[in-house]
């Protein structure tokens, strides 16, 4: 193994530990004193210098900041490009191209699968549909369970369930049999 490929490796590693280190900044925000105490200023001091571009890039939804899933979605495709550039030892930059692509668009429909999951759960247990938290995830789920609501004709909660399904199967299709079809087809080139 040469020494580029180790540094890359090492360079994943550091980008993994970064990803977590804006998860626990999140995570501190809804402590009281959390942000403010001295592992709160340390995490500000790393975090902030990304969050703040992709605040710009992508504003507050609903109430709701999602800078921090999209920074820990990128990190997260970096991390693996470079993981896969140095197990590969260079041999093929697309295979490793292709692979971040698709990485990304399965972190993108997995994060979509878990806001309709949680929309349906706040539905089946009946939680205050007028609550900020509640309000938001519908806001943001609307415009992917509005489709689906129209194909079907259904609505409200069976609507939300409808969409759910559709989203649970277009994922395993597309991570269980179109990904590694591409993947394979990238990595011959």
């Amino acid at each position: 193994m040469n020494i580029a490929a180790v540094l890359l490796g090492d360079l994943a590693t550091l980008l993994d530990i970064y990803a977590l280190c804006i998860l626990v900044w999140a995570l501190l925000t809804f402590f009281p004193g959390g942000s403010g105490s001295a592992i709160g200023r340390l995490l500000d001091d790393l975090v902030l210098p990304v969050i703040r571009p992709l605040r710009r890039v992508l504003p507050g939804m609903g109430g709701m900041d999602f800078s921090p899933l999209l920074a820990i979605v990128i990190t997260y495709a970096l991390a693996d490009a470079f993981q896969s550039v140095a197990q590969n030892g260079f041999l093929n930059p697309v295979a490793a191209i292709v692979s971040v692509l698709l990485q990304f668009i399965m972190a993108v429909l997995l994060v979509i699968l878990l806001l309709l999951l949680v929309r349906v759960l706040l539905g089946i247990l009946h939680v205050d549909p007028w609550h900020p938290l509640v309000f938001a995830i519908r806001r943001i789920t609307d415009s992917f369970v509005d489709p689906i609501a129209k194909l079907t004709r259904s609505r409200g909660e069976r609507a939300a369930i409808a969409a759910f399904v559709v989203f649970l199967l277009l994922y395993i299709g597309i991570v269980q049999i179109l990904f590694p079809i591409i993947q394979t087809g990238a990595n011959r080139l």
